[in-house]
């Protein structure tokens, strides 16, 4: 359950993020500052909300915050790019994260996986 609820707060954001970038193709004043923003308060909502009534099933709390992260960091690229129309695999030029990911090329796609099991498995409340 918790899966689906991480899912359900982390693809919105993305394909959001993707149409406005679609549409958006100056950035704005402040984008990235209102990024932050949302993406703190949607996983503190998710974390306060959600996560914390499940405490009572013995899944730890730390558990909860690095499984969100790491399902996150799985998923959120791929929902991006494909709602602003680019190929599923893109990775920008400017930001550091982009670069590093580009330099990582075929590895960190395989620390995507790695990151998406362990995040999954963290979720469903596995050792």
């Amino acid at each position: 359950m918790l899966l689906i609820w991480a899912i359900l707060f982390i693809e919105p954001e993305a394909i959001t993020e993707g149409i406005l970038k679609r549409f958006n193709k100056a950035e704005w004043l402040f984008y990235n500052l209102v990024q932050w923003i949302v993406a703190i308060a949607l996983s503190a909502l998710w974390f306060f909300v959600v996560a914390l009534p499940f405490d009572k099933y013995y899944v730890p709390i730390e558990k909860l915050i690095i499984g969100f992260v790491f399902v996150r960091f799985a998923i959120f690229d791929i929902s991006i790019n494909l709602a602003w129309g680019m190929p599923w695999n893109y990775y920008g030029k400017k930001k550091w994260y982009d670069r590093t990911m580009t330099k990582l090329g075929g590895f960190g796609w395989f620390l995507k996986i790695i990151c998406g099991i362990m995040g999954i498995c963290f979720l469903l409340g596995y050792s």
